[in-house]
């Protein structure tokens, strides 16, 4: 375990294409972009098995969400690695979804489901029963491959009759987390 202090610094992901995404993020959720980088002519590191970084031609910017969370977006073109489709399933290794926590999920989904570049996945759900009792949820797909959930909990879910641990709360709410 590391011994010092650990936070999140930020969600990476590969888009296909990066002004789509950075267009994305801030048209849907508000982002901000802090950055852009690139293009750099190689992956920069090693993928196990292979003798040197990929040929590739990668560009990244760094967006911000409030005071929260920071999302870095990466696009990498001129690949020489296959590629068996634009973005894996969340189910497949190295597959992967963004979770945003709104307070007002239901009011988030009909904004988005306004939207015309995103697949809806399936409507907001409750969890009933077990250690996440009330938590509302839902998922869905940008038409560029990323699948996101938007979630809702309720302060004193269920879980937290069993462990003194706390899932990190959004800065605006005022529980353990």
């Amino acid at each position: 375990m590391i011994t010092s202090k650990v936070a999140v610094d930020h969600v990476g992901l590969s888009v296909p294409n990066l002004e789509q995404a950075i267009d994305f993020f801030v048209s849907a959720f508000g982002c901000h972009v802090v950055f852009h980088a690139g293009p750099y002519d190689d992956l920069g590191f090693t993928w196990p098995g292979d003798d040197g970084p990929e040929n590739t031609t990668m560009r990244l910017a760094m967006l911000r969400l409030g005071d929260s969370d920071n999302i870095e977006i990466l696009e990498y073109t001129r690949r020489d690695a296959p590629n068996d489709g634009p973005a894996p399933r969340v189910s497949q290794p190295g597959g992967m979804h963004l979770c945003f926590y709104v307070e007002d999920i239901y009011e988030a989904e009909k904004e988005l489901r306004k939207r015309d570049d995103i697949r809806w996945l399936n409507a907001v759900s409750k969890e009933e029963g077990g250690p996440l009792d009330g938590l509302d949820w839902s998922y869905f797909l940008t038409d560029w491959g990323l699948v996101i959930e938007l979630i809702r909990w309720p302060e004193g879910l269920p879980y937290e009759q069993s462990t003194s641990e706390r899932l990190v709360s959004p800065p605006w709410r005022h529980n353990h987390g």
